[in-house]
């Protein structure tokens, strides 16, 4: 058999789950928006042991601020709404979000 070893960042964004990884401990770690992060563990975060396929964040983690929205977003990092939806595995925002915006 087959065993993965930890050489950092790989170009298929494979991670072996860690005994104590959260999502807000991936997050973090890589740089992910939660929305994102979530999406690529189907809703339920998997055990120890468990390989996940992360996407790539390129770009630049943002906190939205109260009164912004997608548009002014968009328009502010000179993104598109389906680039912004690419990015961040949801198309709203709210403050105090994180998001990937271009940067």
């Amino acid at each position: 058999m087959c065993e993965l070893e930890d050489c950092g960042m790989n170009p298929f964004g494979l991670y072996r789950v860690r005994e104590g990884d959260t999502l807000a401990s991936l997050c973090a770690r890589f740089s992910l928006p939660p929305a994102l992060a979530a999406a690529c563990c189907g809703g339920r975060f998997p055990p120890a042991g468990a390989l996940l396929q992360l996407p790539s964040a390129v770009g630049r983690l943002y906190t939205v601020q109260a009164g912004e929205t997608l548009a002014s977003l968009c328009k502010k990092f000179g993104m598109s709404e389906g680039e912004f939806r690419e990015k961040n595995a949801c198309s709203y925002v709210y403050p105090t979000q994180l998001v990937l915006v271009n940067g």
